[in-house]
């Protein structure tokens, strides 16, 4: 059976490749861009996500609009977000999207997801082809405004994927792998090899679905604190790296032994859980 297209729509898509050279625009390192460059993979990526239908969806970052187009298919509504205004002129002139489709210039860690999740009204289904630069700080802002979104699905690189998913005393264990094992479900969908993307990037990527489960958490300002505190140092003990919050060692190894932490042990070692009693206690202690 054919797949079915949209109406007033072309069947078959300009690829990022195609585009780059017909416009005579190279992509941006400084923006980190490597385009999704097959069709077919982007397809494969809403049918992965569990995409229902009828939802407004916001994509970060359209780029050439080839996950853009996948996801009008499916969606009642597109919002994508692109920096790059070279990149929205093509697509302008273009035309080969949807009318449900409407891109907005905007930098997606200055946006106001809560006016977002307003404007929409209902919570927010977002997703993206991140780059590198910026992956961790745009999760550290979604994480912080998850009360307004009900899932992610997003292409990182592979390194930072398992840096969202890692376990207590693994290299990769840190502050975001912390806050998400408490606030959300996250799960691998699929890995993407360089070739999918436009130019291929050195690295393969993954692609990962992110559900908030959680909206909130005690103490969560200063968990916040204790993590960034915790893993700045990753070689130094806990005692030494809680010295930022204020505290002496001995205060620090009297607040570790209360949450039954060995006062030789690293941030790497604790589970997300002990990091959540010891904000409660840094935060009784205040």
């Amino acid at each position: 059976m054919p797949e079915p297209t949209l109406k007033n729509s072309p069947s078959k898509i300009p690829l990022a490749r195609e585009l780059l050279r017909r416009y005579e625009l190279k992509a941006k390192k400084s923006l980190g861009q490597n385009f999704l460059a097959d069709p077919k993979i982007a397809e494969k990526i809403v049918s992965l996500s569990e995409l229902p239908s009828g939802k407004t969806v916001v994509e970060l970052g359209v780029g050439l609009g080839t996950l853009t187009y996948a996801l009008a298919k499916v969606a009642k509504r597109v919002i994508g977000f692109e920096l790059d205004q070279n990149l929205i002129e093509i697509l302008e002139k273009e035309r080969f999207l949807p009318p449900n489709v409407e891109i907005r210039h905007g930098d997606i860690l200055k946006l106001d997801y809560q006016a977002l999740a307003e404007e929409i009204g209902e919570k927010l289904i977002i997703f993206g082809n991140l780059p590198y630069y910026l992956s961790s700080r745009l999760l550290w802002n979604l994480i912080q405004e998850r009360k307004d979104i009900d899932f992610c699905v997003f292409m990182f690189q592979k390194e930072v994927a398992e840096r969202l998913m890692a376990r207590p005393g693994t290299k990769d264990y840190g502050p975001l792998s912390v806050l998400l094992a408490l606030t959300a479900k996250v799960k691998k969908l699929m890995e993407l090899s360089p070739g999918c993307f436009y130019p291929p990037p050195e690295v393969r990527s993954s692609l990962i679905k992110i559900k908030f489960i959680n909206n909130s958490l005690p103490n969560e300002k200063e968990l916040l604190k204790v993590l960034k505190a915790s893993f700045a140092s990753r070689r130094k003990k806990l005692v030494t790296n809680l010295k930022a919050l204020g505290l002496s060692k001995e205060e620090a190894r009297n607040l570790l032994e209360e949450i039954n932490v060995s006062s030789n042990a690293r941030a790497e070692e604790l589970s997300p859980e002990k990091f959540l009693a010891l904000a409660e206690k840094l935060s009784r202690d205040e």
